[in-house]
């Protein structure tokens, strides 16, 4: 290989590392975009799993206390009768919701799981490039040497038969 040739290639691998780096990079930060989203929609989880938990604690004390004043309850069994409606109705709205936010944290995961891949096969294929980086560097600098080695040999033979008459 010729000492340009080799500069060539060495110039197209360095090329395509920095390619192979760039999309790296954007598939680490596609991947933290996915991580992000994945972790706002457990957060959102979380919360509504506790609204519903709330709520239905909230449902139940409503039932003791109604069993506690049974003599008023005459006085008081529209207005319990309301705030249980409406808490049958808080707590079923929440429950569905809970559902819809399972979903959408399923759906994040996945992305979450396709980006981190993708993320993988981007860094994988950089870290080949890399070796082929520096392979192809150490080849070149053999070569020249070897060149350099050979112009040394072939140089004082030439003196020599400049030299005799």
């Amino acid at each position: 290989m010729s000492a340009t040739s080799s500069k060539a290639l060495i110039l197209e691998v360095a090329q395509l590392l920095r390619l192979r780096k760039l999309r790296a990079e954007a598939a680490r930060i596609e991947r933290e975009t996915a991580r992000a989203k994945r972790d706002a929609a457990q957060q959102a989880v979380l919360e509504r799993e506790a609204q519903v938990q709330r709520l239905r604690v909230e449902r139940n004390a409503l039932g003791e206390s109604v069993v506690a004043i049974a003599p008023a309850m005459a006085l008081l069994a529209p207005f319990a009768s309301a705030r249980r409606e409406v808490l049958d109705d808080a707590l079923e709205r929440a429950e569905y919701a809970l559902i819809d936010d399972e979903e959408v944290l399923t759906q994040a995961q996945s992305a979450f799981d396709e980006a981190h891949a993708a993320w993988q096969k981007a860094v994988a294929r950089c870290d080949a490039v890399e070796k082929l980086h520096e392979t192809t560097r150490r080849d070149a600098t053999l070569a020249a040497e070897e060149r350099a080695e050979r112009e040394v040999d072939v140089s004082p033979r030439s003196v020599m038969l400049e030299g005799t008459p």
